[in-house]
């Protein structure tokens, strides 16, 4: 195998979107705008709400998780998003490359702006709401980070096989997907004041342990994070051959040309 060649091939996938995003100035309210304003929000909320350092660390980091998430996510749906609106899909499967290319590319990308965004909610959170993300020590963050990053990805897949799947309508999923994530993975709230069928739901979603995980930190108490890291994985590799299928299904059923010119 070729490693110089492959891995040219996951940088020209975060290259592209390195080149779209540089040109786009909203990608400014991505990165920070919009991560401000919600971590903000919560941070008040807590503060006039009067709360305890418990209930403040597990919702700034449901907060941080959640604009992390969204940021990185975006980036990997973007692989395909930006090809739509540009009406130049077909373009992208032209070259020889695979599934797996676009989305880690994208995602390498996602990472990089996803750092970036929770380097700077960090330092906000500690100087003005005296809350140390960083108080566990640097593995745990790493493992929640990466479990986070997974999420994204598995999302952005999702949106993906949407579009190849559905057309331009699909579209709307690249920021309703998220949204069903913050319903009921337990973001600012315990997963147990869930109906039962949502807490269901929500024990299939990774994110939830992650959160568990590192709110452990914080909140004493059990977690589980091999099963959290082992859906993330099946998930991962579920979605990129459910990709590979789209990809052949669009090809024989023409939307790969009706969403080009």
């Amino acid at each position: 195998m070729n490693w110089r060649g492959e891995l040219n091939k996951f940088l020209a996938s975060a290259y592209k979107n390195w080149i779209i995003s540089r040109r786009n100035i909203f990608t400014i309210f991505e990165l920070f705008f919009w991560p401000m304003i919600s971590l903000l929000s919560i941070g008040l909320l807590t503060r006039f709400l009067k709360m305890d350092d418990s209930m403040v660390s597990f919702l700034l980091v449901g907060a941080i998780a959640l604009t992390i998430l969204q940021v990185a996510q975006i980036d990997v749906a973007y692989v395909l998003l930006f090809d739509m609106w540009s009406k130049s899909i077909k373009n992208t499967f032209i070259a020889p490359i695979k599934s797996y290319h676009l989305v880690f590319g994208a995602l390498l990308f996602g990472i990089l702006r996803g750092s970036v965004v929770f380097i700077i909610l960090v330092t906000v959170s500690r100087y003005l709401f005296g809350f140390d993300f960083l108080v566990g020590g640097l593995m745990p963050v790493l493992i929640f980070l990466a479990g986070i990053y997974a999420m994204a990805a598995v999302i952005g897949i999702a949106v993906c096989v949407s579009i190849l799947t559905f057309g331009q309508k699909a579209d709307v999923a690249a920021w309703s997907l998220s949204g069903l994530i913050l319903l009921v993975s337990g973001i600012y709230y315990p997963i147990d004041v869930l109906p039962s069928i949502l807490q269901t739901l929500a024990k299939a979603i990774p994110l939830t342990y992650f959160l568990e995980y590192y709110r452990s930190i914080f909140i004493p108490g059990p977690h589980h994070l091999i099963w959290g890291a082992s859906l993330a994985a099946f998930y991962l590799i579920f979605g990129l051959i459910m990709l590979d299928r789209a990809i052949e299904r669009a090809r024989k059923t023409g939307i790969l040309l009706r969403l080009s010119e």
